[in-house]
């Protein structure tokens, strides 16, 4: 019988491979910040995958949607998307949009963002509280 250690990493594993699969057709991966996200690759034993962003056209609806879908059949599992904009530094503070198979939880500071992206709507999402 496999331990809970196992299960989790098996899972976190297919969804490693699924979320990497998915953004490819949306984007350029790079670790270093010359693309435009990188899903981090190191499992802490958490059911969370962390998406570094650093072109905030991945914030786009239809990709939030599509990491959504990938949670249908995981509960307790989430995907971060955290902004991280490479040469900006302390200028904005972290932020992101966690989603979950129940909810999107927009954590994003519209007033940080460039003017284009300030009335960014993400449909069927909740404000971030500070607590999420």
């Amino acid at each position: 019988m496999a331990t809970n250690e196992e299960i989790q990493d098996q899972i976190w594993s297919g969804l490693y491979r699924a979320i990497v699969d998915f953004l490819k057709l949306y984007g350029k991966e790079d670790a270093c910040g010359e693309g435009d996200y990188w899903v981090v690759d190191d499992n802490y034993g958490w059911r969370r995958h962390t998406i570094d962003v650093f072109d905030l056209k991945m914030f786009d609806v239809d990709i939030v949607k599509g990491l959504r879908r990938l949670l249908q059949n995981i509960p307790n599992w989430e995907i971060v998307l955290v902004l991280d904009t490479p040469g900006v530094g302390e200028t904005i503070p972290p932020m992101g949009v966690t989603i979950r198979r129940n909810e999107i939880i927009d954590g994003l500071q519209r007033q940080y963002l460039p003017a284009r992206f300030q009335d960014l709507k993400i449909p069927g999402s909740r404000p971030g509280t500070g607590h999420d």
